[in-house]
């Protein structure tokens, strides 16, 4: 039997002792527990409570309860589970830094895909995150109904929360290490690139109807969609025949979030407003630059600014409105799209542009370095992996070369004179 001693500290808070003899007999050893951590209230009924489990326990210490500390458990009894996949899925794209609010949003909503998706029966992603195996992934990788690109694309956002989880203990190896699908593959995996002849596209500019100046200018710079469309009227410099592209068209995050500069946002009015989207910076800073056009642009482009307040945006809807990529996708590509077929023209994308104003350059003798700030490649790798293949295969320059040498010439370069991008 166990009983209760009460006893007022110097700080006058209440101190209780439960004290008793180990086994309950006479020759016990005597025991005791001290509760005075808390209110007189809670040290009260701590040992009260206390003095009840041992005496259940026969007079005895309480199973795992350790003297001055409470109950103690083992490293087995603190187990706890590895969380599921999509748990420490979402928590590694949140703590990403470096990320825009679309691209947050994009890789949350790839996550649901992955958890839905079966693979040979079972949703692997939708179980605990270490027990995912190497095994899975290379069976996801097999058996998933997406292109090599797509699943590189989602390997790569794998990869990565798996390291995450990983750094916090949840498993001990990235199943994604030595899964990734190769890059060669991957490139063999791609369509080729659409270029069009100067013909093909006079006649899709005909064809494209009041898009006619949209496509022109794209083609005559190699901008992006996004950065075509998000142009004000104030990009254009008529006098010196230039084009700054300085923002672009962003995918708004899960509640709206938006990633405008400061710059922009003193500027940006309800004009400037796109549904689910919001204008910042392009996609990446050597994105950020200043297109010399043509005089062919120029004459094009005077009528679309000049009496135009320099904050408008350059090409609008018929509604008035900033481009939407989807509206124009169904009022003005898939229309022209089936246009070019009837005439005889194989489809192509909006990009492919951007693809054909690179080929006429490198058609044209532009060197690459050039074509690179131009497009605002951030490496010349880019610009030669994309493009490199466009280059003449010089075998009759080759020979040229060769039979000067051995004819007792002399070989020169050939000199161009290059204008610069400005």
């Amino acid at each position: 039997m166990a009983w209760i001693q009460k006893r007022r500290r110097t700080d006058g808070g209440l101190s209780v002792r439960v004290e008793w003899r180990m086994g309950g007999g006479r020759s016990g050893v005597r025991q005791d527990e001290t509760f005075s951590a808390g209110t007189d209230a809670q040290n009260l009924a701590r040992a009260e409570g206390f003095k009840k489990m041992v005496e259940a326990a026969g007079s005895r210490w309480p199973d795992g309860w350790v003297k001055g500390e409470g109950f103690v458990r083992s490293p087995a009894d603190h187990y706890v589970p590895p969380p599921y996949f999509a748990e420490v899925a979402e928590e590694y794209v949140r703590q990403i830094v470096d990320l825009s609010p679309g691209q947050r949003k994009r890789y949350l909503s790839q996550v649901k895909v992955l958890e839905r998706t079966d693979v040979r029966g079972a949703r692997i992603f939708h179980r605990r995150v270490d027990a995912i195996s190497e095994k899975d992934i290379k069976a996801w990788l097999i058996d998933w109904d997406r292109s090599i690109k797509t699943k590189a694309n989602y390997h790569g956002l794998l990869f990565g929360i798996f390291t995450y989880a990983k750094e916090e203990g949840q498993v001990d190896v990235n199943p994604c290490a030595r899964t990734a699908p190769k890059r060669s593959r991957i490139r063999q995996s791609q369509a080729d690139l659409r270029f069009l002849t100067e013909d093909e596209f006079r006649i899709a500019a005909q064809l494209a109807a009041d898009a006619q100046d949209l496509l022109t200018l794209t083609v005559g710079t190699g901008l992006r969609f996004g950065e075509v469309t998000a142009l004000w009227c104030s990009d254009i410099d008529l006098e010196h025949g230039t084009v700054r592209v300085n923002k672009a068209w962003k995918r708004d995050g899960e509640d709206g979030e938006t990633e405008t500069p400061g710059w922009l946002k003193k500027l940006v009015r309800p004009k400037h407003a796109m549904r689910g989207h919001h204008l910042g910076n392009p996609k990446t800073p050597k994105s950020r630059r200043t297109v010399t056009i043509a005089p062919a642009l120029v004459d094009l482009l005077r009528p679309l600014v000049e009496g135009r307040p320099a904050d408008d945006v350059l090409f609008l809807s018929p509604t008035g409105l900033a481009i939407h990529n989807s509206d124009f996708y169904e009022r003005v590509w898939q229309p022209l799209q089936r246009d070019l077929q009837a005439s005889g023209i194989a489809p192509f994308r909006f990009h492919d542009l951007r693809h054909t104003h690179v080929a006429w350059l490198i058609a044209g003798g532009a060197p690459l370095p050039h074509i690179q700030a131009r497009l605002g490649h951030e490496s010349i790798t880019t610009t030669i992996d994309t493009y490199g293949h466009l280059l003449p295969a010089g075998d009759e320059l080759i020979s040229e070369i060769i039979e000067t040498a051995l004819s007792g010439g002399r070989i020169r370069p050939v000199m161009r004179l290059v204008r610069g991008d400005g």
